[in-house]
């Protein structure tokens, strides 16, 4: 970033705007190291959390597996249970709903696949000559929110260790129970919604892993995530150390300004002294007194 112009102080040709700029650049320093302290911690947090995933995930994973497999012999059981009593139109009319149903709750949920989504995590952190406290302020303010769904992603993803076995044990739990029902003498009587029941729950078997086929893949997607919230921050530290370093140079600006203001006779008489120096001492002794030469044209 270039140094700015600063007004000498009255009356010398001393120039000391460096030292304001070598202070505004030590501010933008601590802004940056500021940032990157404050977020730290949760990128450690993030870190060990993926170095432990691959291993979590896989026993999660497992675990899910067998509840699900037992509930697929039950689901099975319904259906030799009361295929026999619900006609085939019904039965088609039922996978048909079922279908749109759940095409609906893809479109407006997002539960499946990757939520990092196809963002290459393009963050930049170049700052130019014409760049301004208010265009530094808003490149922050939308990374900052970018960083915030990367964020919220990686923590969703780190849930799926607990919500993966949980939600296939329901499942198995739905399962059982809907076997029960189908024995029953009153609730066994509306067969149209026990097939509805059973196609629903075999739809959420299928849908059980979030869309990750294997544990390479849930592990690719979180680190992919990880690496978004790492280069976020990354710029957003470079970013609001250069802002910084731009509101100190502004207000340094404005301070220099108020001092000329408050003493313009003798930022005048500085300006004088500066344009028309006087003659040297013992100038035209002796002889007849010549104008004396600016020893300083300028």
């Amino acid at each position: 970033m270039s140094s700015t112009s600063h007004p000498r102080p009255a009356g010398t040709d001393c120039d000391l705007g460096a030292i304001d700029d070598l202070a505004c650049g030590a501010k933008g320093i601590q802004r940056r190291a500021e940032v990157t302290q404050e977020h730290l911690p949760q990128l450690r947090e993030f870190q060990e959390k993926f170095n432990a995933a691959r291993g979590e995930y896989a026993a999660a994973r497992h675990t899910a597996q067998a509840d699900l497999d037992v509930a697929g012999e039950v689901l099975d059981r319904v259906r030799e249970q009361i295929r026999c009593r619900i006609t085939p139109e019904q039965r088609h009319c039922l996978r048909e709903a079922v279908d749109e149903v759940f095409e609906e709750i893809d479109e407006c949920s997002d539960d499946g696949g990757c939520c990092a989504g196809e963002c290459d995590c393009a963050f930049d952190d170049g700052v130019g000559d014409d760049d301004t406290v208010a265009a530094l302020s808003a490149r922050i303010a939308r990374y900052t929110a970018e960083v915030a769904k990367d964020t919220a992603c990686f923590v969703s993803l780190d849930a799926e260790l607990t919500e993966l076995p949980a939600r296939a044990a329901k499942i198995r739990t739905d399962a059982a129970q809907l076997l029960a029902d189908a024995a029953d003498p009153v609730v066994g009587k509306d067969v149209v919604r026990l097939y509805a029941r059973l196609l629903v729950l075999r739809r959420r078997v299928q849908d059980a892993w979030r869309g990750f086929a294997t544990v390479t893949a849930y592990v690719r997607c979180l680190c992919k995530v990880l690496l978004c919230v790492l280069k976020g921050w990354q710029a957003i530290a470079v970013l609001e150390g250069a802002r910084a370093e731009l509101v100190c140079k502004e207000e340094s600006r404005k301070a220099a300004c108020v001092r000329k203001r408050n003493q313009v006779v003798e930022e005048v008489m500085a300006v004088y002294a500066h344009l028309c120096p006087p003659c040297p001492p013992g100038h035209g002794e002796g002889a007849e007194e010549e104008p004396c030469e600016e020893s300083d044209p300028v």
